[in-house]
């Protein structure tokens, strides 16, 4: 995903907004500030393979819920997505309060993101906590 097809997608972190991140430091800096029983949303293939490129999504449910049902699309697990991510194959990757648990643990121990994206893919495989 380059970056400019993000234009227009970009918001203040605040709950009912869409926001996007283009890093992972974008995204630990904003955690506090988001929902925590809300998901971050990537493309799960882009995850896998650079992780360190990815592009997180921050799309509270009461903001989807606001849509126009002409701005609204079902994605491949029949959920409703805002019709503006289409493109990008989003699929629910982490909730925040579980990213907030490894950002604890990664601001602790003063481990970086290598650390950070190992945490997250233990977590996803196992759903558990490895530290």
């Amino acid at each position: 995903m380059e970056e400019e097809k993000l234009g227009g997608l970009d918001a203040d972190n605040c709950e009912g907004i869409m926001n996007t991140y283009i890093s992972i430091d974008e995204l630990i800096a904003s955690l506090s500030q988001l929902e925590p029983g809300e998901w971050i949303y990537t493309n799960i293939n882009a995850w896998e393979a650079r992780p360190e490129d990815t592009h997180f999504f921050y799309i509270p449910w009461d903001y989807i819920q606001s849509l126009e049902d002409n701005e609204i699309y079902l994605d491949e697990e029949d959920l409703e997505m805002p019709l503006a991510v289409e493109t990008f194959s989003l699929k629910g990757w982490m909730l925040v309060s579980s990213l907030n648990n490894i950002v604890k643990n990664k601001s602790s121990g003063g481990h970086g993101n290598k650390w950070f994206i190992y945490e997250v893919n233990y977590y996803r495989k196992n759903d558990t906590y490895r530290t």
